[in-house]
């Protein structure tokens, strides 16, 4: 009789769990959303294409612009995410390491206006 008595805690447990999710659930108000963050506007030069076609369909690019690395610690970089399926040619590496290196190097702060900017939203029609 005493392996009764847990099944009948661990029972009640569950049915008490099963009972409280729903109350839980109706605690948190549907209209919340995840704040937007405006997209980077990434500085222009060879390699910004390559971010914003091979690096931004795996990671946001909050990521990718909070990273401080020499160039040769972007040259790793690039070649372990190579490794790990983004689809960039040896010559399409090296101009996206060198990017990277000279935007965001290891002596800059992160999102510094020099480095980074977000893009401006469009104004709506009138």
């Amino acid at each position: 009789m005493s392996s009764s008595i847990p099944r009948r805690a661990l029972s009640l447990g569950l049915l008490a769990l099963a009972l409280a999710a729903p109350a839980a659930r109706a605690a948190v108000p549907d209209d919340i959303a995840p704040p937007s963050v405006p997209p980077i506007a990434w500085p222009a030069g060879p390699g910004k294409v390559l971010v914003e076609t091979r690096c931004l369909f795996c990671h946001q690019g909050e990521l990718i612009a909070a990273q401080r690395l020499t160039r040769a610690q972007w040259d790793k970089e690039v070649e372990k995410m190579a490794t790990w399926g983004a689809p960039l040619s040896a010559a399409e590496k090296q101009v996206l390491a060198a990017y990277l290196a000279r935007h965001f190097p290891v002596d800059a702060r992160p999102g510094t206006p020099s480095t980074l900017r977000l893009a401006r939203p469009t104004p709506p029609a009138p």
